[in-house]
């Protein structure tokens, strides 16, 4: 009997609650000890590009799997399916996919809305999914989040790490997920993390650093998987921004994904495994680091600056940020005068949106050497923080910070509604 069939039998007695001794098919009896296991998985542009069909198509084949229930958004990282602020009413407008099947069901639902579903169209807004109705409603046993090239965008140049800095930083967007999806009343037994294959846009060690606190995050309760030991760089059929790929590379990073998740899943019955919240009380007890809130005109975050535009970033094109609709560029300022709130800096990075909804945005009026008056708020905190950007100052030492005026044009957001 080939390898992949012994693991399929495998998997189906792991499933069913017993061990894989021999190779052999379970009785009636067997699966009736266990209902079969529900699976979800969430992914974003790279699930979309093909990644996410394939491992559903994969899990919906294998027995003892009782539903599958699969959900793709583009330019979601894991607060987008949070129902905390600034993403609690965040909507994906770059692509989406779902597929959902009810239990043992060879039927599903499938709401597919991507690009290049008709010639000149653009996906339109859907609601990102949320973790903590996806749990009380499906009651997954497997959760796989294949996640984490919107996070790159954390780091200025794409090169430097600075380790203190950045770790907290990611803390609060990966935190706040892992007590979401173990917290009661979770029943996961467990979770796959999929980080990225290789991203042609980062250095190795902001991926290096990225996938060692998400394991940092998770210790032992989820098995953190680095693609880039599955799929060699680079790809056939590659996208301009040297990230995003479709094609057989893309079914070999998720079959290759597979074949770990499978081979896990055999290796202990899944009925025979507590939930994820009994087995770590200390992580679904925990206090997450709470999002920051958005800025407005009396928050105390908020600096007024008197300032002269000393350097500007070319906007990346069109096709640098595909799939993606918005991206930032950022602008230099020497500080004049602070006008009210704290800024103890002699110079400030500013990113302006460049596209919204891939609609270019008008930054004609600002020209070096003119002084501005600027109401600024971090970038932190706000749904641009992981929005793609191009700054070519090298500034790095800078916090950016984002015009209040600009931050509440973030589609989806409320206050851009």
């Amino acid at each position: 009997m080939k390898s992949g069939t012994v693991a399929l039998y495998c998997a189906l007695l792991v499933l069913g609650g017993r061990f894989c001794e021999t190779p052999a098919l379970a009785s009636e009896g067997d699966v009736s000890q266990h209902d079969g296991a529900i699976v979800l998985i969430l992914g974003d542009s790279l699930g979309l590009c093909g990644f996410g069909k394939r491992l559903d198509e994969h899990f919906r084949r294998l027995p003892g799997v009782k539903a599958v229930y699969t959900f793709m958004a583009c330019g979601t990282q894991p607060l987008s399916w949070l129902k905390e602020r600034p993403y609690a009413n965040v909507k994906t407008r770059c692509g989406f996919w779902s597929i959902e099947s009810g239990p043992y069901s060879p039927q599903f639902r499938e709401l597919k809305d991507v690009y290049g579903m008709r010639r000149g169209s653009v996906p339109t807004a859907h609601p990102v999914p949320k973790l903590e109705e996806l749990i009380a409603n499906i009651g997954p046993d497997v959760l796989v989040m294949q996640t984490g090239g919107n996070l790159f965008d954390l780091f200025p140049d794409h090169k430097t790490v600075r380790p203190d800095r950045d770790a907290a930083a990611l803390r609060e967007y990966i935190f706040p997920f892992v007590v979401k999806a173990i917290s009661p009343p979770s029943l996961l037994k467990k979770i796959y993390w999929i980080a990225s294959p290789t991203s042609g846009r980062v250095s190795k060690a902001v991926q290096d650093f990225v996938v060692d606190q998400v394991r940092a995050q998770f210790g032992a309760a989820a098995m953190v998987i680095d693609s880039r030991a599955l799929i060699s760089y680079p790809y056939r059929h590659m996208e301009p921004d040297h990230e995003h790929f479709v094609g057989e590379d893309m079914d070999r990073w998720a079959d290759n994904v597979f074949g770990i998740l499978s081979g896990d899943l055999a290796a202990k019955p899944l009925a025979s495994l507590k939930p994820l919240s009994e087995a770590f009380p200390q992580i679904a007890e925990a206090n997450p680091p709470g999002p920051v809130a958005s800025a407005d005109a009396s928050d105390e975050r908020v600096v007024n600056l008197s300032a002269r535009l000393v350097f500007k970033s070319k906007p990346m094109s069109v096709e640098e940020s595909l799939p993606y609709q918005e991206s930032l560029v950022g602008y230099v300022y020497d500080v004049r005068r602070v006008l009210s709130g704290r800024y103890n800096e002699s110079q400030v990075l500013v990113m302006h949106p460049a596209y919204i909804g891939l609609r270019k945005q008008s930054l004609r009026k600002y020209k070096i050497g003119k002084p501005y008056r600027l109401k600024l708020h971090q970038l932190e905190g706000t749904p641009w923080n992981t929005v793609k950007r191009k700054d070519d100052s090298g500034l790095i030492n800078l916090e950016p910070y984002i015009q209040v005026e600009d931050e509440n044009k973030y589609p989806g957001t409320s206050r851009s509604n």
